[in-house]
């Protein structure tokens, strides 16, 4: 089957048979339907792609309003009412003595301050801390953004951790001047966050979606083994039975049967991402077009959430009570992990601006 057969199949079952795709795929019939990783991630670039071509074109004449606003979600900010230090700081610094051990001198600097060599007792994350408030105040006051000019400047050596933590506060700086860019480059990164969110959120599938058998079951499908050994323990008498008893406890306890395995539970979760990108992408236009983003908020909070239901029904084939337990177990669960992860995500890219 050519792709664009399977380009067809692979949107129509997504848009319109929630689950039956990944049961279909998981199935054996896999030549039918695109890769399901790549297709997330074609889908999902897509749609930031064209998102962020449309955000060009609109005009946006509070631009300024909503960066100011977006500032307050950043506490990098310069204090006004401190005058801003010459780009010489170094002949500055020297007027206020930094170079000798008068205490007075470095508490009249415009910035928290201590030399190297003293925060050589402190812990790598206190000294760290530390370094990087240290940068910020000075680049703040001094406008200084050459990581080498200001480690002269400050006396602290050109270790390239020091490098590193300055030209990373720098960055911040970058990000509180122009939070919109920041925005703009972070969610084009979500792709990626969200492919390797989901082998996480595949596990907690596997914790609920698994079956125990009955006591009484166990128990016969030991007594039919064909074991010769087993078979003749378990007929021997008291022995027999005491044994029985303890094997079909332990397996009823310890022993699960699982009828979908990791792989399955993955690409059920990519499927489900791919149906959100999709129908987004498909929402740009109207919604360029009426000047709102009405549609895509019904979408995510209305639309979303009984796709996912269905697709949960469709797939793992539970009653609905079942399914609406679970269906609320899996979101919280999601919300609190793309809570946890999601802040470790933004961190990890803000400091990689």
């Amino acid at each position: 089957m050519n792709y664009d057969s399977r380009f067809r199949y692979t949107v129509k079952d997504l848009l319109f048979k929630p689950g039956v795709i990944t049961r279909n795929f998981t199935s054996g019939k896999r030549m039918r339907y695109a890769n399901p990783f790549r297709f997330f991630l074609s889908v999902s670039i897509i749609y930031f792609l064209i998102s962020g071509f449309i955000d060009f074109m609109q005009i946006n004449e509070v631009e300024s309003e909503n960066n100011s606003s977006l500032q307050n979600l950043f506490n990098f900010q310069k204090d006004k009412d401190k005058p801003e230090i010459a780009l010489d700081s170094i002949a500055y610094y020297k007027d206020l003595a930094l170079k000798t051990k008068n205490q007075d001198s470095l508490e009249r600097l415009p910035f928290v301050y201590a030399r190297e060599q003293s925060l050589d007792t402190t812990n790598f994350f206190e000294r760290s801390f530390f370094k990087f408030k240290m940068f910020q105040g000075f680049s703040l006051q001094t406008q200084i953004k050459n990581p080498y000019q200001a480690l002269d400047s400050l006396e602290y050596s050109k270790s390239r951790f020091n490098i590193w933590l300055y030209e990373r506060e720098n960055g911040f700086e970058r990000i509180q001047e122009n939070p919109v860019e920041f925005g703009q480059y972070l969610a084009e990164k979500i792709p990626v966050f969200l492919f390797f969110l989901a082998p996480i959120f595949a596990c907690f599938f596997l914790l609920l979606y698994f079956k125990r058998y009955s006591f009484k079951y166990i128990k016969e499908e030991l007594k039919n083994t064909n074991h010769k050994v087993f078979s003749r323990l378990y007929k021997i008498p008291y022995l027999g039975p005491f044994c029985l008893n303890l094997i079909a406890c332990f397996r009823k306890f310890f022993v699960v049967k699982r009828k979908y395995n990791y792989m399955e539970h993955v690409i059920f979760i990519f499927h489900i991402f791919t149906f959100l990108f999709l129908v987004l992408l498909i929402l740009l236009i109207p919604e360029f077009l009426i000047g709102s983003e009405v549609l895509s908020g019904i979408f995510i909070l209305v639309i979303a959430p009984f796709y996912f239901y269905k697709a949960l029904r469709n797939f793992y084939k539970e009653s609905r009570l079942r399914t609406i337990f679970k269906f609320f177990i899996l979101n919280s669960v999601f919300l609190l992990l793309g809570l946890v992860v999601g802040s470790v995500f933004f961190i990890l890219t803000a400091a990689l601006y």
